[in-house]
């Protein structure tokens, strides 16, 4: 079974098809499924699920599933990071609810009495990834909290079941400190999270399934990315921010896995 990874606090996307792209895997992130249309069976650790229109499923980190389609279906995907919602965390309270997600209850029935408040919401998160505004993020992080705390006020007395905490840690510790490469050192993470030096990096593709290296680099690029755009930084900020000995070297890193160097990404995503 191979492993998907989030390289960025928040990703949504949509999958619309005859038939599930994906074969069995996990992921390291949280994902909220929401059925737009469509009929089948949604497999999650071994349990089958039967869905439809408006069922809603929240995976935790490293949950396996698959779907099985009846019919032509729609599903909106919401990936994220636990710090993603990292000021939310410091209300014990939201805290208490976000634990809750890795519960052994996995599905919002389609029948159940928070579904008439739970829709309307995700079409609102829909709505607000489409139109792709500067309050977008606050948008659909207030609305997903809503959407958690209903879910989770619906699964009465289920205990969460731990996943992986030293991995959450890791990964959380990664998208905090993603500008201080000094602190990202495979020397100072294995110091950080009492792993040995020698397999940390084996510890890490273990767990996630790609290399240390490699996922510090991805979400370092799309982050870079984002506020090119976003943020309306130059090439030169972003280098000296995210650790770049210059400018040529991030346009390197940038167009390796882009395909395309800073500017031309900045210019095309501007006239979109």
């Amino acid at each position: 079974m191979y492993t998907r990874n989030l390289t960025q606090q928040l990703e949504i996307d949509y999958v619309i098809t005859d038939k599930w792209p994906l074969p069995l895997h996990k992921h390291t992130h949280y994902e909220l499924l929401y059925i737009m249309r469509g009929k089948g069976q949604h497999m999650i650790n071994g349990h089958g699920y039967n869905y439809e229109k408006g069922d809603l499923f929240i995976l935790a980190p490293q949950d396996s599933h698959f779907f099985i389609f009846q019919e032509k279906t729609a599903v909106c995907l919401v990936k994220f990071h636990e710090d993603f919602f990292q000021d939310f965390l410091q209300d014990d309270r939201f805290k208490a609810i976000f634990d809750r997600l890795s519960s052994p209850y996995r599905k919002l029935s389609a029948t159940n009495n928070n579904k008439q408040q739970i829709v309307p919401l995700m079409e609102l998160i829909i709505a607000e990834h489409r139109k792709e505004t500067a309050y977008q993020h606050i948008i659909i992080k207030n609305a997903l909290s809503l959407i958690m705390a209903l879910t989770v006020k619906d699964t009465g007395g289920y205990t969460a079941t731990a996943k992986d905490d030293k991995l959450q840690s890791i990964l959380n510790y990664i998208h905090q400190h993603i500008a201080d490469k000094h602190l990202l050192s495979v020397q100072k993470m294995a110091e950080t999270f009492l792993i040995s030096k020698s397999y940390f990096n084996q510890y890490f593709k273990n767990a996630t399934g790609i290399a240390y290296k490699k996922y510090v680099q991805e979400y370092a690029l799309k982050l870079i990315a984002q506020q090119l755009v976003g943020r309306n930084k130059t090439v030169s900020q972003l280098a000296e921010e995210f650790g770049y000995s210059d400018e040529s070297h991030l346009n390197r890193s940038f167009k390796a896995y882009f395909n395309q160097t800073p500017s031309a990404f900045k210019k095309k995503q501007q006239g979109l």
